[in-house]
């Protein structure tokens, strides 16, 4: 009774604090990929292996390298926005966004009118 209520302990804190990485940071990707790895080999190798300890251990091992090689890896590049460029004239439609009937270009110094005023 007392293992399974440290184990419910355990697991319930690895899933709460499962999200609580960023996921855009190479390093807390790894350490995340690396505590993912290590738990899953320790499972895998104590599951499959003669010795369930020596498994483990080397499982842990092994699984925690692979995973924080994993997440390390996987990591996104970081977005760069970059200032849109203005041009001098107005674009032109090509083939495929001609204009509708009766419409044409705004002339260049063109704005839209100000909003009516709200009543009340």
């Amino acid at each position: 009774m007392r293992l399974t209520a440290i184990v419910a302990i355990v697991v319930g804190l690895g899933v709460s604090l499962a999200g609580c990485i960023n996921p855009d940071d190479m390093a807390q990707r790894a350490v995340a990929g690396g505590a993912l790895g290590a738990g899953l080999g320790a499972g895998l190798g104590a599951t499959f292996a003669i010795n369930p300890a020596l498994g483990a251990s080397f499982g842990a091992a092994t699984g925690g390298v692979l995973g924080a090689a994993a997440g390390a890896i996987t990591t996104e590049p970081a977005v760069e926005y970059g200032p849109i460029p203005v041009r001098d004239t107005a674009a032109r439609p090509s083939f495929y966004d001609e204009w509708p009937p009766g419409y044409q270009l705004l002339p260049l110094g063109a704005a839209a009118p100000p909003p009516l005023p709200r009543p009340g």
